[in-house]
């Protein structure tokens, strides 16, 4: 019994911290992320476009997921579209 208790408590804290936000932000390369088009997030670099549509965002690196379409800052031809 003592066992199980041990093994679950050291599976569920390795899955608590797999998803924490970097502590500090990256270094961002100039021109990153216009804010007439999009938002820059606090610790992940990454660009949050205005316009949460699926195009959004242009780019071999664009991401849409769960409603949200953003871009990483690695990705260098990269940029969010304004709303029609």
């Amino acid at each position: 019994m003592q066992n199980i208790f041990l093994i679950s408590l050291l599976a569920t804290i390795g899955v608590a911290h797999a998803g924490y936000a970097p502590k500090e932000s990256p270094k961002l390369p100039e021109g990153f992320c216009p804010k007439e088009t999009g938002t820059v997030t606090a610790t992940t670099g990454e660009c949050m476009c205005d316009w949460q549509h699926k195009d959004g965002c242009v780019g071999s690196g664009c991401q849409y997921q769960y409603g949200l379409s953003f871009y990483h800052y690695s990705c260098k031809d990269c940029r969010c579209v304004a709303k029609p």
